[in-house]
């Protein structure tokens, strides 16, 4: 016992006290928690009248009661009720190592997830930018699908590749690197974003404006989103920040543009109007008078 102030009767349970109650001493012969050579070199010989019992093939506890259950009812019910140690119902099973699913299947699995992932990211992004600069941008309902549902993709395919290349090239970079994030998931949702937003009659000044609005907001997400929790979660709330904060960006964007172009319609209106001319008659005609 490790505890301070030490209680004057604490020693007395630092060593195995001689006992003379019958005692039935159970243990698995695959047990690395608490081995059977323990319980027999250094308990079994204070107790008097103490018994052993050593299953072949059975790890700890969980292996006792969750494996031949029967017999091992039969054991202990039979040593309560006679003292008497009586393993005959227990027959010899044979332990297989061998795991169902392999390390190496798992890390395959793993991998080829994140190969396709970042595969297919980086293929929409790059039909995406071939439509941009072919047709000039994507459609409404086109545009509407990309920036709704396209920042799952671009984001997790992102950082898959960015997970890809810092394993590759730059093993000291830690996985969760908060840089490493924000780029890998912020970068691909602004290109992404940005190509469900532009439109074909787009003007070339709101696009420059477009791709720094996307960009900005798509970053700042991302990062916002990473900060926001822990975890695989970071990855997630990353994803999502970056999509919403590009979105709101562009929509915000839009609403100013339309504003400012209502107010400068209204503004060359009421200038029109102001400097029209007077209609009036001619100062050099003179009013007609007729006698009759």
């Amino acid at each position: 016992m490790n505890a301070w102030p030490d209680a004057p009767d604490a020693h007395e349970y630092g060593h195995v006290q001689p006992s003379d109650v019958e005692t039935l001493l159970i243990g698995g012969a695959l047990d690395f928690s608490t081995p059977p050579n323990f319980a027999r070199d250094e308990l079994l010989p204070m107790l008097s009248n103490g018994h052993q019992v050593v299953l072949s093939e059975f790890g700890h506890t969980t292996d006792f009661w969750g494996t031949q259950e029967e017999a091992g009812t039969h054991l202990i019910t039979t040593f309560y009720d006679s003292g008497r140690v009586d393993d005959s119902l227990y027959w010899h099973r044979t332990i297989d190592f061998t795991p169902p699913v392999s390390q190496g299947s798992i890390a395959k699995t793993i991998l080829t997830v994140m190969v396709g992932f970042a595969l297919l990211a980086v293929i929409w992004l790059a039909l995406l930018a071939r439509r941009v600069r072919l047709r000039g941008g994507t459609g409404r309902k086109t545009g509407a699908w990309i920036r709704s549902l396209g920042p799952i993709v671009f984001g997790l395919g992102g950082w898959f590749l960015g997970a890809l290349f810092a394993m590759t090239l730059w093993p000291s970079v830690p996985l969760d690197d908060q840089f490493l994030a924000v780029f890998s998931i912020g970068v691909p949702i602004w290109i992404g974003v940005y190509a469900g937003w532009v439109q074909p009659d787009t003007p070339t000044r709101m696009r420059a404006k477009g791709v720094w609005a996307a960009g900005m907001g798509a970053l700042v997400g991302a990062w916002l989103g990473f900060h926001a929790t822990t975890g695989l979660m970071a990855l997630a709330s990353a994803v999502v920040g970056a999509a919403v904060a590009s979105n709101l960006s562009l929509l915000v964007l839009d609403i100013w543009t339309e504003r400012s172009a209502r107010s400068r319609t209204a503004t060359r209106a009421g200038v029109v109007a102001t400097d029209a001319p007077v209609v009036g008659p001619s100062e050099t005609e003179q009013p007609e008078v007729v006698l009759r």
